[in-house]
C-alpha cells in the first residue's frame, strides 16, 4: 500500500464514557449525536469490553495488543517502555506523521520520542479553575460531585485546548498520512461542568442508578469499604440524580469536541480517506452501586463496557449496531491491517474488518479483564494518598488492607460473568435474566431466589465451563516471546520475521544493535 494509498487515523479516547451512556447504544435520554453519527455512518458496538477497568493498564493493553498479565502492564505506573511495542510506535515507523494530544497514561517518558513527532497538552497557557467546593469533612468530600463549574474549570479547558490543536493540525496536514490520537479527560469526574451542559438533563428524567443488594451481599468486600468511605449512606436521591445529571452534561461536552474534530476532517477534505475511532479507556460507577468513580479489581459492566464506534473508508456501515463480542486489544491489528502497517511481535488482538464489511456479525465467544495485585505487591499500589485528598477512599486501602485489593479476572460471554478472585468472593451472573449484576450466583446461600429454572448442577457445570475457558485463555496468553531471536552460533543468521522484529527496535536494550 503506497503513501498515497494509506488512510488517516484518528484516534479519540475518551475517559470513563460508559457504553450504556450513549444514543447508539439505546439511551434514549443521552444526548451523544457525534458518536452516535459515527457509529451510524460506520459501526457501533454494543459490546465493546475493555481488559482492564482503570486508565493505564487498559491503555497499555490497546496500545500493544497484550493482556494485563502478559507482561506485568497491570498497574497505574506501569507503562509501555523502550523494549516494548506500542501502536503509535508502529504507526511512526511507517512512515506516519503521529500527532498526540491530551494525557498519556500510555507510554513511559523513555519511549515517549520514539512513538510521535508532536506531543500537544495543556490549556495553552489559559489559567484553570480547579477547586472543590466542598470543605474537607463535608459529606460530599468525597463523593465527586461538584456540579457547576466555571467554562476554565481545568479538564474542561485542556481538553477544548487539545480539540482546538487536532482541529489545527487537521487544518494544515503534512504530506505523508497521519496517526492522531486525541485524548479527553472527560467524562473523568469530579463530576463537574460548566453551562449549557450543566442544565442540559432534567435531574427527574435520567436513570436512577442501580442499587446494590441490600448489605453489598454477594460483592466483593471492597465495594462497601468505598460506599463507606465515600460516605455514599449519605447522600440522597436527589444527589444521585444530580450526579447522574452533571456526568451526562460532561458526556455530551466531551460529544461536542468530537464532533468538532470531525467536522474539520470534512472541511479538509481528509474524511473521505481517514478512519476514525471512537472510545474510552474504561466507564465509571455514576452512583450505581452506591459508589462514584471507579475500582482497579471490580469488572460490573458500567466499568468495562465501553463505547466502540468507527468508520473505515471501503467499508459500508453496518445495517445495525453490532452486538459482537470485541475487545480493546482488537484496535491495534484492525488498524495495522486497514493501513498496511507491518507488526513485528506475538499480540492477542483480532482484526475487526471482517466484521466492519459485513463478512461475519460475530468474534469472540469470550471477553476478559483482569486487575488487582498480590497482597506482598506494594509496588502495585496507587500512590499513597491522604484522608484530605478526593481519593483517599480507595488508594489507601491498597496500603491498608492490600487483600480486598487482591487479584481477578473477569470472563464473560453474551449470557454469563464469572469473576474469580484470588482472596475474596467468586461471581457468577446470568446476564439475561440479571443484567445489574445484583444476583450473585457463585454465593449458593444468596442465590435460591435468583437461580429461577436454574438447577445446581446447571450452576455447576457453567462454573465448570466458564473456569476451563479462562485457563485455556490464561495458557494461549500467559507471555509472549519476542519474535527477534538470540543468534546461537556463527553461522546462523536471522528468518525474515526475526528480522522484521529487529526492524521496529523491540530489544531489550532498545538498540537495534
Amino acid at each position: 500500500m503506497s503513501g498515497s494509498e494509506r488512510p488517516n487515523v484518528v484516534l479519540f479516547m475518551t475517559d470513563q464514557w460508559r457504553a450504556k451512556d450513549t444514543g447508539y447504544w439505546g439511551n434514549g435520554v443521552m444526548k451523544s449525536p457525534h458518536m452516535d453519527g459515527l457509529a451510524e455512518e460506520g459501526a457501533g458496538f454494543r459490546g465493546c469490553f475493555v481488559q482492564n477497568p482503570v486508565s493505564t493498564p487498559s491503555r497499555a493493553s490497546m496500545a500493544s495488543g497484550w493482556y494485563c498479565h502478559v507482561n506485568g502492564h497491570r498497574t497505574m505506573h506501569r507503562m509501555l517502555r523502550r523494549h516494548e511495542p506500542n501502536m503509535l510506535r508502529y504507526f511512526k515507523e511507517a512512515d506516519y506523521h503521529v500527532w498526540w494530544g491530551g494525557q498519556n497514561d500510555m507510554i513511559a517518558e523513555e519511549a515517549i520520542a520514539a512513538s510521535c513527532h508532536d506531543r500537544v497538552g495543556g490549556t495553552g497557557g489559559r489559567e484553570a479553575f480547579n477547586r472543590s467546593p466542598w470543605k474537607v469533612g463535608d459529606r460530599l468530600y468525597h463523593t465527586f460531585l461538584w456540579g457547576e463549574v466555571p467554562e476554565n474549570y481545568g479538564m474542561s479547558l485542556s481538553d477544548d485546548y487539545v480539540a482546538e490543536q487536532a482541529t489545527e493540525f487537521i487544518k494544515h496536514p503534512p504530506a505523508q498520512p497521519y496517526f492522531m490520537l486525541v485524548n479527553q479527560s472527560y467524562p473523568h469526574p469530579p463530576y463537574a461542568v460548566a453551562e449549557p451542559y450543566f442544565s442540559m438533563y432534567d435531574r427527574a428524567g435520567v436513570p436512577f442508578p442501580i442499587r446494590p443488594p441490600e448489605g453489598f451481599a454477594g460483592k466483593p468486600k471492597i465495594l462497601p469499604m468505598i460506599h463507606e468511605r465515600m460516605r455514599m449512606d449519605e447522600i440522597t436521591e436527589d444527589d444521585l440524580r444530580e450526579i447522574v445529571a452533571v456526568y451526562y452534561g460532561m458526556v455530551t461536552k466531551v460529544d461536542h469536541n468530537l464532533g468538532s474534530i470531525v467536522a474539520a476532517l470534512r472541511k479538509s477534505g481528509a474524511w473521505d480517506n481517514t478512519i476514525v475511532v471512537a472510545t474510552s479507556d474504561h466507564g465509571d460507577f455514576v452512583g450505581d452501586y452506591g459508589l462514584t468513580e471507579k475500582t482497579q479489581n471490580t469488572f460490573e459492566d458500567v466499568l468495562v463496557n465501553v463505547p466502540l464506534a468507527m468508520r473505515v473508508p471501503g467499508c459500508e456501515p453496518l445495517p445495525a449496531v453490532s452486538e459482537a463480542l470485541v475487545e480493546m486489544i482488537d484496535l491495534l491489528p484492525t488498524l495495522a491491517e486497514a493501513c498496511g502497517v507491518e507488526l513485528g511481535h506475538t499480540h492477542f488482538g483480532r482484526s475487526l474488518l471482517p466484521l466492519l464489511r459485513g463478512e461475519t456479525t460475530e468474534h469472540r465467544d469470550y471477553v476478559f479483564s483482569e486487575g488487582g495485585g498480590l497482597k506482598t505487591e506494594i509496588h502495585t499500589h496507587e500512590t499513597a494518598r491522604p484522608r484530605e485528598d478526593i481519593y483517599w477512599s480507595r488508594p489507601a486501602l491498597q496500603f491498608t488492607q492490600p487483600e480486598v485489593h487482591g487479584k481477578a479476572v473477569m470472563i464473560r460471554s453474551k449470557e454469563w460473568k464469572y469473576v474469580r478472585r484470588l482472596y475474596d468472593t467468586d461471581e457468577l451472573y446470568d446476564l439475561r435474566n440479571d443484567p445489574d449484576e445484583v444476583n450473585n450466583l457463585a454465593e449458593a446461600r444468596l442465590a435460591a431466589e435468583a437461580r429461577l429454572a436454574i438447577d445446581e448442577a446447571s450452576l455447576g457445570s457453567i462454573r465448570e465451563k466458564l473456569g476451563a475457558a479462562m485457563l485455556d485463555w490464561f495458557l494461549e496468553t500467559g507471555d509472549e516471546v519476542p519474535w527477534r531471536w538470540d543468534l546461537r552460533g556463527y553461522g546462523e543468521s536471522h528468518p525474515e520475521w526475526s528480522e522484521a522484529a529487529g526492524r521496529h527496535g523491540f530489544l531489550r536494550d532498545a538498540s537495534r544493535e
